[in-house]
């Protein structure tokens, strides 16, 4: 997966320290045949807006939301085809959302991401048991996520 040069334009550019623009190659993916929605899940505003606009700029349809109980409550209108969610929210958190998805046959089969800043094995096995299919830990690479996330939906 390479990021395309507005990505990497919205995101600091040639700077040092940010990731480059890599003209297409073959072993760069093919445009998706239709948009993917991702469920964004972030309590973070920040992170929040700079995960939805990169998702964006690279082709998913992004619904964005502060903490698990919003999440839970926009699945039946959204439809994602995708979650990630951060795992330490306040309200309901990433693990909690996790299990309330996975328990619920309509949505048990979408596949779920989580991100967080524990770097703990403890964070990573629990959002797993509970039924996450990747967990990611910031800070983090947004190539790497996107060759993670792009992976997981095709």
């Amino acid at each position: 997966m390479c990021p395309s040069r507005e990505t990497t334009s919205a995101f600091g550019g040639d700077h040092p320290g940010a990731f480059a623009y890599r003209p297409p190659n073959p072993a760069c993916e093919p445009p998706m045949e239709r948009t993917l929605r991702v469920l964004l899940v972030e309590d973070a505003p920040f992170l929040r807006y700079a995960f939805g606009r990169l998702l964006r700029l690279e082709g998913f349809d992004v619904k964005e939301v502060n903490d698990g109980q919003e999440a839970l409550e926009c699945l039946g209108p959204y439809r994602p085809d995708l979650i990630l969610t951060d795992l330490m929210m306040p309200v309901m958190g990433g693990v909690e959302l996790i299990g309330r998805i996975k328990a619920d046959p309509d949505y048990a089969e979408v596949p779920v991401v989580a991100i967080t800043a524990d770097v703990t094995d403890r964070a990573a096995r629990l959002a797993r048991q509970a039924g996450a299919v990747d967990v990611i830990t910031k800070p983090i690479d947004l190539a790497m996520l996107l060759d993670r996330l792009r992976l997981i939906v095709h």
